[in-house]
């Protein structure tokens, strides 16, 4: 008899646990409606909690100019994935800088899909995992479907200048 009590403990925690995990998500969710989740655009990023942040660093990144109009040459036979948390202090300070560097060169955003993940790296019901994301922000170029290069967390020098670098290969 103790056997079966032990046993059907057992079988509920991991029922237990097993349902926690599935709905984690969801869960996060509930507790952070302003969690940004799934394919997103640039309003939905500056209208949600990120946006407080967004700004901020939109205003305070200043791009070099000359490697501005080298980009402007390069980057309109590219499409461009971001890959982002809005909960990440990482995309909260690079993915603004990069926006603007797409303002400022004025990029197309037709061709800029932005894609945002809960904390457990997952975007809802979007299959990421093909993009084999890691960390985040991740900034991906693509020319005739074909990725070129990536960005992931932080640029090796400037975004501006690792965008170039990518482009001119």
């Amino acid at each position: 008899m103790k056997n079966i009590v032990v046993l059907f403990a057992l079988s509920l925690y991991f029922v237990v646990n097993l349902n926690a995990q599935q709905d984690s998500s969801a869960m996060q969710a509930e507790t952070n409606p302003d969690l940004l989740v799934g394919k997103c655009n640039r309003a939905e990023l500056q209208n949600s909690e990120f946006g407080e942040s967004f700004f901020e660093a939109y205003q305070k990144y200043n791009p070099d100019t000359e490697t501005l109009a080298n980009i402007k040459n390069k980057i309109f036979n590219s499409t461009i994935t971001i890959v982002l948390g809005t909960w990440c202090h990482d995309s909260q300070d690079h993915v603004p800088g990069f926006i603007r560097i797409l303002d400022e060169i004025d990029y197309n955003t037709n061709y800029l899909k932005i894609i945002c993940l809960d904390k457990n790296k997952l975007a809802g019901d979007v299959d990421i995992s093909a993009l084999k994301i890691e960390k985040v922000p991740t900034f991906i170029f693509y020319e005739k479907n074909k990725e070129v290069g990536r960005i992931i967390e932080t640029p090796a020098s400037t975004l501006e200048l690792d965008t170039y670098n990518i482009l001119k290969e």
